[in-house]
């Protein structure tokens, strides 16, 4: 594979995935976010930067005693009140879903706070250093999930300390050396990816996905169990192109008894269409270590998966071209839709 090809350092985002982690949570933790009164909380965002709430929303959703929601729109949803935590959750700090939904909030007269790296939401703003030389969000995921998990910690919602979180990133670090990323990606390549899993990580499965689609430029598909058995199990032989797809189950002791056993015969099903499939059991002690282990196992992925079809990871000239009609482009967004 060349190397090479990684122009905007996708690939050195990636390795410093747990750092990005630890500086956003930890600038988060030392700001001086005052505690407040909700019953309630939203996170309104678009992309990686909802796949971080995504995520958490999994981790908390089975001990949380207040509705924790993630919105992916323009607005917010009509339960929204003056009781409600509203967080925008933005890694540019100018994404136009987001930002329409942080105004909402304030005229509503909602708790609200914009959590960025820049822009126009400046309530927390992270500074990234070097941890994500590609500026994009596609490679500054512990970016996003650090400074929201950070955030969330500091006004009560997440009860995990920071030992914690950094006990779930160094086992990250030790387990991804054993990774084979590089056989992986040519399992999927020229097939289409579509990856299982249950809760607690369907927000890691998303976020898992939408690093793969942007990263490898690759369609790629998730399904949640048990919801994929009622669901896909009768459409896996027609169009005829769907016979090519490769299913990735991601497996973890954490998930129900009966979705494990689901697994076992959903797999064996397969095997009886002649439908190639593989696992990968996560390795992580706990839920949050499983959940960062889920999406930063299939970032790697696609990464390699890029490298393999000899493409650079990095520029993303179809979501500028888009931005640019949109007439919400910055001036390094424009450079590289000219240069690529």
């Amino acid at each position: 594979m060349n190397n090479n090809l990684d122009s905007l350092g996708i690939g050195k985002a990636l390795e410093l995935f747990p750092e990005q982690v630890r500086t956003a949570y930890k600038q988060a933790i030392d700001s001086n976010i005052e505690p407040l009164q909700f019953d309630s909380v939203l996170v309104t965002g678009m992309g990686g930067s909802s796949n971080a709430a995504k995520i958490i929303e999994g981790l908390i959703e089975k001990e949380s005693k207040i509705p924790f929601s993630v919105y992916n729109d323009y607005g917010l949803p009509g339960w929204v009140n003056s009781k409600t935590l509203v967080i925008a959750n933005s890694y540019s700090g100018n994404t136009e879903e987001t930002l329409s939904g942080y105004e909402k909030a304030k005229k509503i007269g909602a708790k609200v706070m914009g959590v960025s790296t820049g822009g126009k939401l400046s309530d927390f703003v992270v500074s990234v250093g070097d941890t994500n030389p590609s500026n994009f969000p596609k490679s500054g995921l512990g970016i996003s999930f650090g400074a929201l998990f950070g955030v969330l910690t500091k006004v009560g919602v997440i009860k995990k300390s920071e030992a914690e979180l950094n006990s779930a990133l160094d086992e990250l670090v030790e387990i991804r050396k054993t990774w084979k990323l590089e056989e992986t990606a040519k399992w999927l390549d020229g097939n289409m990816a579509v990856l299982f899993c249950g809760r607690p990580f369907i927000g890691a499965l998303n976020a898992g996905r939408n690093a793969m689609c942007e990263i490898s430029r690759n369609l790629t598909q998730f399904y949640d169990f048990p919801e994929m058995n009622h669901v896909l199990i009768e459409a896996l032989q027609k169009p005829e192109a769907v016979l090519k797809n490769r299913y990735l189950f991601f497996e973890s002791q954490f998930l129900h008894e009966r979705v494990k056993r689901r697994f076992e015969i959903t797999k064996k099903i397969l095997d009886e269409m002649d439908i190639s499939h593989m696992s990968y059991v996560l390795r992580a002690t706990d839920t949050l270590g499983q959940s960062l282990e889920l999406a930063h196992y299939c970032a790697w992925v696609g990464y390699h998966l890029s490298l393999l079809q000899n493409t650079d990871p990095g520029p993303e000239p179809w979501i500028s071209q888009l931005k640019i009609h949109l007439g919400g482009v910055s001036d390094r967004t424009r450079r590289l839709t000219v240069n690529h």
